[in-house]
């Protein structure tokens, strides 16, 4: 493998709110162009061979990690498709400051997955399962609100293994976010609206957001009668959170602007995405595209 230090697309935020329709016509060419530079991207080349070879092997924990391991993200259409490809490694500081020092390190696992272009949205929703439900823009990855099958939540009990991006690595060198990423300036400003990454099923997921009508997207999960959260400390903030995931019901009511899998219409692009919440359940936890949640291929 040749190991790669590329931005890709990853630091250009989504168009804000007063967005022409001419600048996201550019957005569109800019996106394109990106796709021509490919060409000379031995690691697209690579996963171009085994989309056309129909392989999609398993991910495996490469040999380099830390922070001698160097990020990699790439997007770009192939085949009629959306194929996104990371590394596991994020373009940021990560595992520095957490308060809990987790005994896992980031580690490269290349990864590639095969999303529709403009995903159609499925009768109803199916619950995320643990471990990777998106890739990010950063090269690191996703898991859901979970830390264990049993209904543990990730930030009540890990959270202060969170680094200050919300992200730690898992026992086999998988570095991901349980919440939105909260190093990153552009993914904190509502008013930025930035893509963040996306989900297995093609969905995309932006930072925090306005609708439009201006307002932040909030989660319309809240807790169910009896149950109670407490405050939890961490590099990233403090947060509140229950124990377990059986504390929180959703209810579309009152002033929140989500559905069940926190998405919304994206004000200016008109598409469904996914956006990150200040309070439970933080980040999508359930798939609503059609295809349900691709593979994840090795890149390597």
């Amino acid at each position: 493998m040749i190991l790669v230090s590329c931005r890709g697309k990853k630091n250009r935020p989504a168009p804000s709110f007063d967005t022409t329709t001419q600048a996201a016509e550019e957005a569109t060419t800019e996106a394109v162009t990106n796709d021509v530079d490919d060409a000379d991207d031995d690691v697209v080349t690579l996963v171009k061979s085994y989309i056309d070879s129909g392989s999609c092997g398993s991910v495996a924990t490469g040999s380099s990690c830390g922070d001698s391991a160097e990020s990699y993200y790439r997007e770009f259409e192939y085949n009629g498709r959306r194929v996104v490809v990371a590394n596991g490694i994020p373009d940021h500081e990560a595992e520095h400051d957490q308060y809990f020092v987790n005994p896992n390190t980031r580690c490269e696992r290349w990864t590639y997955m095969s999303l529709p272009l403009s995903p159609s949205l499925a009768s109803s929703a199916v619950s995320t399962d643990m471990g990777v439900t998106g890739l990010a823009v950063t090269g690191g990855t996703y898991y859901n609100h979970l830390s264990s099958p049993m209904g543990d939540v990730a930030m009540y009990n890990e959270g202060t293994s969170l680094d200050s991006c919300t992200g730690h690595s898992s026992s086999d060198g998988q570095y991901h976010y349980h919440a939105n990423i909260l190093c990153d300036e552009e993914a904190s400003d509502p008013d930025t609206c930035k893509l963040i990454g996306y989900m297995r099923d093609g969905i995309p997921i932006y930072g925090y957001c306005k609708d439009a009508s201006g307002v932040q997207f909030s989660s319309c999960f809240s807790l169910v009668s009896g149950a109670t959260e407490s405050e939890v400390d961490m590099a990233a903030g403090t947060f509140m959170s229950a124990s377990l995931d059986s504390s929180y019901e959703y209810s579309a009511s009152g002033d929140c602007n989500l559905d069940e899998a926190n998405g919304a219409v994206h004000p200016v692009t008109g598409e469904y995405s996914y956006f990150m919440t200040e309070t439970y359940p933080w980040l999508p936890i359930y798939y609503y595209g059609s295809e349900g949640s691709a593979s994840l291929c090795d890149a390597a």
